[in-house]
């Protein structure tokens, strides 16, 4: 478990990665050397990727959904592989639940995702499936960001 100073750093990494060392000093009361080495050390276990939260719809990218698949045991692992492959996957989770697995994807418009829904229905023996239109990110990437919410 972390300290409260090491949840501090990752609070203000969350909210800004890009934020300067010398900042984020200067918010944590942490001398620079530490948080340069405490950077380090999370980069290999608990700092999973450097990445930018996008907005799609404005690279014109406007249907966002997450698909619930039910898939035959026998297909389970080569859908999994096909899923970590394609491109307009944004986020693949296990699940359970009568589910095998909750897929993010983005594409340009629905008949974009029509052909992607038809092609997993033609290579693998989908049990079940759900689709859920994304309307709007009430909140997204929000967990550990804020330093005034730490316990």
């Amino acid at each position: 478990m972390m300290n409260k100073k090491e949840l501090l750093l990752i609070s203000f990494l969350r909210n800004n990665a890009r934020e300067t060392i010398t900042n984020i000093s200067k918010g944590t009361n942490m001398p620079i050397s530490t948080i340069f080495d405490m950077i380090k050390r999370y980069e290999k276990n608990v700092i999973m990727k450097h990445t930018a939260l996008i907005d799609f719809s404005a690279l014109g990218y406007n249907t966002r959904v997450n698909i619930m698949i039910g898939v035959d045991r026998k297909a389970r692992e080569d859908l999994k592989k096909f899923l970590k492959s394609e491109q307009r996957v944004n986020t693949v989770y296990r699940i359970n639940n009568g589910f095998d697995f909750i897929v993010e994807g983005i594409f340009k418009n629905v008949k974009e995702l029509q052909e992607f829904i038809e092609t997993i229905e033609e290579k693998f023996n989908i049990t079940k499936r759900e689709v859920f239109y994304i309307i709007d990110d009430i909140k997204r990437e929000d967990f550990l960001s804020n330093p005034k919410n730490l316990i």
